[in-house]
């Protein structure tokens, strides 16, 4: 294997795959990254098991070949050369060599028949979707998932799709985003099929919104045995295991009437909500809302550091109440909106509150609140 490329090329493409690369790998190989030719270009490839990547770069190809290196070493290597351009050269002992300008080197390497093969989309399942539109819901939902593996089915973003809406969801128990959209381009189902469902974990879909550039449309399918799900984008493509098990009723959650609505600037409220963050950082990250006739107090107090309390003007239609939530909770909502106000619609202290972006009726987002402590 012999070949030619650009260092702003490769080191661009070294620092998105070695995200896929496993952390802590049972088997070696999982820790490296496969370099191969592939019809006039090269070929970057990494997986951890559950999340994979195939990405595509321009090479000048003398010889065909392949090999896998270790992640770390050669994306940390080819940053601190010089822009330019680098020639790889894989020698009768299986010693990669790296020329530039200034500098050559050589690394060990392990054959490419080690290393997992990636599966392929299957086009009878295959789907296109606007990125953008696929780009911002991801946004709005995906923070929601759960973190942690306790149960696996809550680190899944539930995606629906029907041939004019698409629905996704995402929950960890404690908070809901949930994101509807009717479809400007209907999407073509397989024949048969009314919708399609499927639980993809939310890092997934992250990475998809991350790595999406100038590309307007998304490719995405099953693979061969339906166990992945597949996503092509521009000279790249990702490929995620889905998550199985029976998600949560999530419509059981959402309340269908409210007793207090609020509406406010959001600016505003966050300001508010940052400010007492440095309080409540120090008692379980809770904060007070004391919604009155025309405004609520955001409020925490911390024993060893002390209380503080911001006012924030609002149109308040309903009673008064007082109810507390997790301050990340309301801030990662906030983060979420487009638009300049929202709207908080509570029944009683131990219920959940729906919150709202002004700006996008389709986007409805619970959480659940927090017993005040006296």
């Amino acid at each position: 294997m012999k070949l030619s490329l650009l260092q702003e090329n490769l080191n661009i493409a070294l620092s998105s795959v070695s995200r896929f690369v496993a952390l802590k790998a049972q088997l070696p190989i999982l820790s490296n990254i496969l370099f191969s030719t592939d019809f006039g270009r090269l070929k970057l490839s990494a997986t951890n098991l559950e999340l994979g990547i195939n990405y595509w770069l321009g090479a000048k190809i003398a010889t065909e070949g392949s090999f896998t290196i270790p992640a770390k070493e050669i994306t940390e290597f080819v940053s601190y050369l010089p822009t330019g351009k680098i020639d790889l050269e894989l020698n009768p002992q299986s010693l990669l060599e790296v020329s530039s300008a200034k500098a050559q080197s050589t690394f060990t390497t392990i054959p490419a028949a080690d290393f997992p093969i990636l599966p392929l989309i299957n086009e009878k399942t295959s789907l296109e979707i606007d990125l953008g539109i696929l780009s911002e819901t991801i946004s709005e939902v995906a923070f929601a998932a759960a973190t942690d593996d306790s149960r696996p089915v809550l680190t899944a973003v539930l995606c629906r799709f029907s041939p004019d809406n698409l629905s996704l969801v995402a929950t960890d128990g404690f908070r809901l985003s949930l994101k509807e959209i009717k479809l400007t381009n209907p999407l073509v189902l397989p024949k048969g099929q009314e919708n399609i469902t499927f639980l993809v974990p939310s890092r997934s879909l992250l990475e998809v919104a991350k790595l999406a550039k100038s590309t307007k449309k998304l490719k995405f399918g099953l693979s061969s045995d339906a166990h992945q799900l597949i996503f092509v984008l521009e000279d790249l493509e990702l490929v995620s295991r889905l998550i199985e098990g029976d998600y949560p009723d999530y419509q059981r959650i959402i309340p269908e009437s409210f007793a207090t609505k609020i509406q406010l600037d959001k600016n505003e409220l966050s300001q508010a909500i940052k400010i007492a963050s440095v309080f409540a950082r120090e008692s379980a990250n809770v904060v007070k809302l004391s919604v009155k006739n025309s405004s609520i107090d955001v409020s925490a107090n911390a024993t060893q550091i002390g209380a503080n309390k911001a006012t924030v003007d609002a149109k308040v239609d309903g009673e008064p109440l007082e109810v507390a939530f997790n301050y990340k909770f309301i801030s990662d909502f906030i983060s979420a909106c487009r638009g300049n106000e929202i709207t908080i619609e509570l029944n009683e202290p131990l219920t959940p509150g729906l919150f709202r972006d002004v700006a996008d009726p389709n986007f409805t987002h619970i959480i659940m609140p927090v017993r005040i402590q006296d």
